[in-house]
C-alpha cells in the first residue's frame, strides 16, 4: 500500500422509557443517548394494541423482489452510560428505516433491495437487541484498532479525547467488511431518505461505460462538476464543508453519510495507517495525518479525518464527492463570516477549485451553493444536525421575535424555514410508519394533539422539548413482516 508520508507526529409504552445508552453516532455537536426498557418494568405498562389481523404479503412479489440486489444499510451503537436518556431514539431507528423501505424495490421506487444493520461495539452488547426489534440485525464488534496497537506518540496519547467516542468509532469501518452485499451505506440515525438512490448504487455496481452506468453517471448530483468522474468508482462522501475554513486545501468528510463498495482490503489499508499513528497535533495545511492538512477539524483524529484522508491520499481517485445539497443536506452554512481572516469574508468555506484564486471563489460566482435555501423537494436525504433533531421539538428562533439581529444571525447559520419544510417531512415518515404499524400489528398511533408549531412537527410536539413518542410494537412482533420482508 502506497501512504504519503509527512511529518511524524506524536463517538401503552411510549418508546422514551428504555434503559439509557449512548448511541456514538458521531453527529454535529451531538452525541445520541438510548434507553431501553428493563425486565422488571415490562408487565408495568403494555403497547396499546387493537384487535387487528396483520396484513398478507403478495408471493409473486416477494419471488419477485428476492431477486434484486440487497444494499446494506449500516448504523453504529459505539459507547453505552446508564446516565440521561434521549426521547425518540428508536423513533429515528424506525423513521430511518422506514424511509429507506420508501425507498426500495418493495416500493417500486427502485430496483434495490435493502438489509438494516447495527454494528454494536462488544461493551454495548447487552443493549443489541434495541435495534433488533426494529429490524436490524446486530452485528456485536469490537474496535478494529486497540489503542495498545497504535505507534507511541501524541495521536495514541489524544485519540480517545477525539469527538464523540475516539478510538471506539472506528467499528464504523467494519461496514465496509460486509462482502455479502454489492453496496453499503453507513448512516448516522438523524437522517431521512426522500428519493430513490439507484445512481449512486449503479454507478458503483455498473463499469463506466455500460448502458447502465453510463445513464447512472449523467444523473449524479456532483459537488465539483469541473472534475472528471474516476474510471471506477467505490464510494461516495460529502464533505464537512460548514466545518471549514477558504485557506484550508482539505475538508472532513461528513460523518453521517458513505456510500462504498465493502472491501476487505480496504478495511485492512484504514487499520494500517491508523495504528501507524502519524499524526501532526493541531489544524492547519501541514498538520494532522501525516502532516497534510487532516488535522484539528471536527473528528480529524476520528472517522471524518481518516476517511477524507483515505479517499485523498490512499484510494486516489476511487471516491466522488456528492451535491451537499441534494445528499446529506444539513442546512447550513457555507459561507466564511469571520471573525478571524477577514480578508476571506463573504468567501466559500470550501477551498478555492484549482487554479482559481480566493477573490473568484465566492457565492456570486456560483462557486458554492447556498443549502440554506436549497428547494426541499429537490433534497434527497436530509441529516438533521444544524436544523436540530425532530425529536427535540425545536427549531431555531430569536429569543426576541422582533430583534432584527438575532434573527439575521440565525439565518446566517442556517435557514429556519427550510428546517420547518425539512422537519414536516421527517414527521410525514413518521406517521406513515405508525398508520402501517397500526394496520399489521394493531399498535395504535400516538396522539397527534401537540400545538407547538404544527406546520413543521405534525401535531406531535406539545413544546419545546416535549416531544410526543410512538408507541412500540408487542415484544414478540417481527417488524420485518410489516414490510413483507
Amino acid at each position: 500500500m502506497r501512504i504519503k508520508k509527512g511529518p511524524k507526529g506524536g463517538k401503552k409504552l411510549p418508546l422514551s422509557l428504555v434503559i439509557p445508552i449512548v448511541l456514538g453516532i458521531c453527529m454535529i455537536l451531538d452525541l445520541f443517548l438510548i434507553g431501553e426498557v428493563t425486565g422488571t418494568s415490562k408487565d408495568e405498562t403494555k403497547p396499546v394494541v387493537q384487535d387487528v389481523s396483520p396484513t398478507k404479503t403478495t408471493t409473486t412479489a416477494n419471488i419477485l423482489n428476492s431477486k434484486a440486489p440487497i444494499v446494506a444499510h449500516v448504523v453504529s451503537l459505539i459507547k453505552c452510560s446508564k446516565q440521561a436518556s434521549v426521547t425518540g431514539f428508536l423513533d429515528a431507528a424506525a423513521v430511518l428505516r422506514h424511509s429507506i423501505h420508501k425507498q426500495s424495490v418493495h416500493e417500486g421506487t427502485s430496483k434495490y433491495s435493502y438489509k438494516m444493520y447495527a454494528i454494536v461495539h462488544e461493551n454495548c452488547k447487552h443493549h443489541a437487541h434495541v435495534l433488533d426489534r426494529l429490524g436490524y440485525t446486530s452485528l456485536v464488534k469490537p474496535s478494529p484498532v486497540q489503542l495498545d496497537e497504535i505507534t507511541p506518540g501524541w495521536y495514541r496519547d489524544h485519540v480517545e479525547g477525539e469527538n464523540c467516542c475516539g478510538s471506539s468509532e472506528f467499528i464504523k469501518l467494519h461496514a465496509y467488511t460486509l462482502m455479502d452485499h454489492p453496496v453499503t451505506v453507513h448512516w448516522d440515525l438523524d437522517v431521512a431518505v426522500f428519493q430513490p438512490m439507484d445512481d449512486l448504487f449503479d454507478s458503483i455496481i455498473y463499469p463506466h461505460d455500460s448502458p447502465e452506468g453510463v445513464a447512472a453517471r449523467a444523473r449524479l448530483e456532483v459537488q465539483h462538476p469541473e472534475r472528471t468522474l474516476p474510471r471506477h468508482i467505490d464510494a461516495f462522501i460529502t464533505r464537512d464543508i460548514t466545518s471549514s475554513q477558504p485557506w484550508e486545501m482539505h475538508q472532513g468528510v461528513q460523518g453521517g453519510f458513505l456510500v462504498a463498495k465493502p472491501s476487505m482490503e480496504n478495511f485492512e489499508k484504514y487499520l494500517e495507517f491508523i495504528r501507524e499513528g502519524n499524526y501532526v497535533r493541531g489544524r492547519g495545511n501541514d498538520r494532522g495525518w501525516y502532516g497534510l492538512g487532516y488535522g484539528g477539524f471536527q473528528g480529524a483524529m476520528a472517522y471524518q479525518g481518516v476517511v477524507a484522508y483515505f479517499y485523498d491520499q490512499i484510494a486516489v481517485n476511487t471516491a466522488v464527492e456528492l451535491d451537499v445539497c441534494v445528499w446529506n443536506q444539513v442546512v447550513a452554512d457555507v459561507i466564511w463570516r469571520g471573525p478571524q481572516k477577514m480578508d476571506h469574508a463573504n468567501q466559500c468555506r470550501e477551498h478555492p477549485r484549482d487554479g482559481e484564486t480566493f477573490e473568484q471563489n465566492t457565492p456570486e460566482n456560483k462557486r458554492c451553493q447556498d443549502c440554506r435555501i436549497f428547494p426541499v423537494d429537490k433534497t434527497k436525504s436530509a441529516h438533521y444536525t444544524a436544523c436540530k433533531k425532530p425529536w427535540e421539538c425545536l427549531i431555531a428562533h430569536p429569543r426576541h421575535a422582533a430583534d432584527k439581529s438575532q434573527q439575521t444571525r440565525l439565518n446566517n447559520l442556517t435557514n429556519i424555514t427550510t428546517c420547518g419544510l425539512l422537519m414536516r417531512k421527517w414527521f410525514d415518515l413518521r406517521s406513515d410508519f405508525e398508520e402501517k404499524l397500526h394496520k399489521t400489528a394493531g399498535v395504535v398511533p400516538a396522539t397527534r394533539d401537540g400545538s407547538f408549531k404544527p406546520e413543521s412537527f405534525g401535531g406531535y410536539c406539545k413544546g419545546r422539548g416535549a416531544y410526543i413518542a410512538m408507541n412500540v410494537p408487542p415484544e414478540n412482533f417481527d417488524i420485518s413482516k410489516m414490510y413483507g420482508l
